[in-house]
């Protein structure tokens, strides 16, 4: 899996450890879906919602990024608010074909769930097992 600048969890040379949990990139996407099935927002609000699921230090290029990409590919779409008194803000919402995309992924990460469940329910069983769980 890919990292987001982010540590792979793997032991560094010498048998130190990287700081943080792995967080593949394109977890983004069905996080920003489905922030975006949930309300309508602008980016910095969307990175606000994101830190709620644990993507504290993501970076708000990679956000913008992403929304970009969802945007082309027509699961995202954008309109510019200028209602209130600052700056014009790109809205961002989901379209038909975004609830399709968070479908597909809500299965996916389903079936992911179980592959770990089934993982961790081995991890805890091995010998020496019940001590991993408090790791």
């Amino acid at each position: 899996m890919e990292s987001n600048g982010q540590d792979s969890g793997r032991p560094e040379e010498g048998g130190k450890r990287f700081e943080g949990a792995p967080q593949p990139r394109n977890w983004l996407q069905p996080f920003l879906l489905l922030c975006l099935q949930q309300w309508q927002s602008y980016g910095y609000e969307l990175m606000r919602r994101l830190a709620l699921f644990g993507f504290e230090a993501t970076d708000p290029g990679s956000v913008y990024r992403t929304l970009r990409q969802l945007e082309k590919d027509g699961l995202v779409r954008s309109d510019w608010d200028t209602s209130t008194h600052g700056p014009a803000r790109r809205m961002y919402s989901l379209t038909d074909a975004g609830e399709a995309y968070l479908s597909t992924w809500a299965g996916a990460l389903r079936d992911y769930q179980s592959m770990l469940d089934r993982f961790f329910s081995l991890y805890a069983n091995a010998p020496g097992g019940s001590a991993r769980e408090t790791l």
